[in-house]
């Protein structure tokens, strides 16, 4: 085995290949270096890892700004709509866009977020299946007037 002194210096090579810290900070540590201009612009244009940063940013403008993304996908979407996010504009956003509420497990996930107005979430329970019915009936962390109305729209169906 070749031992290397304890005298010897790096060579001034090693000195040169620094690289600036900037390119080695995440993108959360540098999302909470921005402006609200820039994290606006970045959830306009940015890609999923950032859109799933800034959805959580407290300014109601940035996290709404991210549901406005052309890039957004419906799994982006049912994700958001199943977590309980404090910005109730993101549910109200997801619930107006028509494209989104085609998806059923969009539908679905925001009639059980305690988040969703519930005028949309009565609405969308007109179209979901028997056994998600039931399953809002008997649930505890859902609102009265949702498992009460699960419960009507299963003996109106089974009356028919």
């Amino acid at each position: 085995l070749d031992e290397v002194p304890e005298s010897e210096e790096p060579s001034e090579d090693y000195e040169e290949t620094e690289v600036d810290d900037e390119e080695f900070k995440s993108k959360y540590q540098l999302a909470q270096l921005m402006t609200v201009s820039d994290k606006i612009k970045m959830a306009l244009t940015g890609d999923k890892e950032w859109r799933g940063i800034l959805i959580k940013d407290s300014n109601k403008l940035v996290s709404s700004s991210v549901t406005k993304n052309p890039r957004i996908t419906d799994s982006e979407v049912l994700s958001i709509a199943k977590t309980s996010i404090q910005n109730d504009e993101i549910i109200r956003t997801i619930c107006s866009n028509k494209e989104w509420i085609k998806n059923y497990s969009i539908r679905k996930a925001l009639v059980e977020n305690s988040k969703t107005p519930l005028p949309h979430a009565l609405r969308f329970m007109a179209s979901l299946t028997e056994k998600d019915l039931a399953s809002l009936a008997k649930s505890k962390n859902v609102s009265s007037v949702i498992s009460t109305q699960a419960k009507r729209l299963i003996l109106n169906k089974n009356k028919k």
